[in-house]
């Protein structure tokens, strides 16, 4: 396996998974050991039954010709005439645009804007065009911020500084990876522009072992990326054995949005309302219920209601159902959890509620979603 620079922990936890499985020997190589020039001695040392290219979300420069005939797969490689006829896993970059859409549109924006990594990279491109075709679609603004070629990260980030004090009022702002977030956060604080009632933030993100986390009150769409590096090991094995269509591409899409406080509404934080919140996380999957939870706060149920819509944008029920979906969600892709036990887990009164709401969101079954999206294969 040669593995991109930035070593991608989960996705190689993936891949040792389904090797594991099938009795095969990983051996992981720093990008900068394999070369395009040195992949000749590398098979010629190592003789490995297949190899997995992980380009990182870059044009890579490492074609299947390099490997003989040895089978080869790509992860993240955007270039698909240089994979030939390998098989590739790449993330759904319109997947990821819909999905950061549609969770900015609901605070109604006055305009959105997309803000690249701190580098300029094939990856942070697609994902901005992605967003800002649908944007457009819509009839809206989007308002594009990226890193220059030859630009130091340090002349970036001031730019993002400048950038952000300039943004109109009640802007949307979709970053393409936390650290990015991270930069717009400091840039809001650093102009007095508060979030989300002046701006607000969303950000894709990775797992924590491979990502430098969002600041912890930014709302991320998170991957599974263990998932993505299991489907590379499993195309490469279906390649070895001659059952890979040719060019055969997977997308693999976000699993869910993990929604903090920076796409809450534009409402004025009142005490008992952030204490609500995190009741709803932590109670949502037991049962709790908008009535109940309205019961543990002063005043009436109508005018704790009003007072949580005019402060997040949606309603109790919308949060309570939304956190319920996030661990239906999780048992569907990460364990094999009966899917007929999943909405008593998750706090659903009936199966046919959950699939209802599923269908709804996902427009699909669960047990599609599941073969879509888990790696428990």
């Amino acid at each position: 396996m040669i593995s991109g620079d930035t070593c991608q922990l989960a996705r190689l936890a993936g891949m040792r998974r389904y090797a594991a499985a099938r009795g095969w020997e990983v051996e992981e190589l720093r990008r900068q050991d394999s070369r395009a020039s040195m992949i000749g001695g590398i098979i010629a040392r190592h003789g490995p039954a297949g190899c997995i290219v992980e380009g990182d979300g870059r044009m890579d420069d490492l074609p299947p010709t390099l490997f003989g005939r040895v089978p080869v797969a790509y992860i993240d490689v955007l270039d698909g005439a240089l994979c030939g006829d390998a098989p590739r896993v790449i993330i759904d970059f319109d997947a990821v645009a819909d999905t950061a859409l549609r969770e900015l549109s609901a605070l109604k924006p006055s305009c959105y804007a997309a803000v690249g990594f701190v580098r300029p990279h094939e990856w942070s491109a697609y994902r901005i065009a992605a967003f800002k075709r649908r944007v457009e679609a819509c009839g809206k603004r989007c308002i594009v911020l990226e890193a220059e070629m030859g630009e130091s990260v340090e002349s970036y980030i001031a730019r993002i500084r400048e950038w952000v004090a300039g943004l109109p009022r009640g802007c949307a702002i979709f970053a393409v990876q936390g650290p990015t977030a991270r930069n717009i956060l400091d840039a809001a604080r650093a102009a007095s522009r508060n979030v989300p009632r002046d701006l607000a933030i969303f950000c894709t993100a990775g797992s924590e072992e491979t990502d430098t986390p969002p600041p912890e009150n930014v709302s991320r769409l998170l991957f599974d990326f263990e998932r993505v590096g299991y489907i590379a090991a499993r195309l490469l094995d279906d390649r070895m054995r001659g059952t890979c269509a040719p060019r055969h591409v997977e997308r693999v899409g976000p699993l869910f949005v993990e929604r903090r406080e920076s796409t809450r509404g534009r409402g004025r934080r009142e005490p008992h309302i952030l204490k609500a919140l995190e009741m709803i996380r932590r109670e949502a999957c037991n049962g709790l219920t908008a009535r109940d939870l309205a019961a543990r706060f002063p005043g009436s149920r109508r005018l704790f209601d009003l007072r949580f819509r005019e402060a997040l944008g949606h309603s109790v029920l919308d949060e309570i159902i939304h956190v319920r979906m996030e661990q239906a969600s999780t048992l569907l892709a990460k364990t094999d959890t009966a899917i007929g036990a999943i909405a008593g887990m998750c706090g659903f009164g009936s199966d046919s509620a959950l699939d209802k709401l599923f269908r709804s969101r996902y427009g699909m079954s669960m047990r599609e979603w599941r073969k879509r999206n888990s790696w428990l294969k």
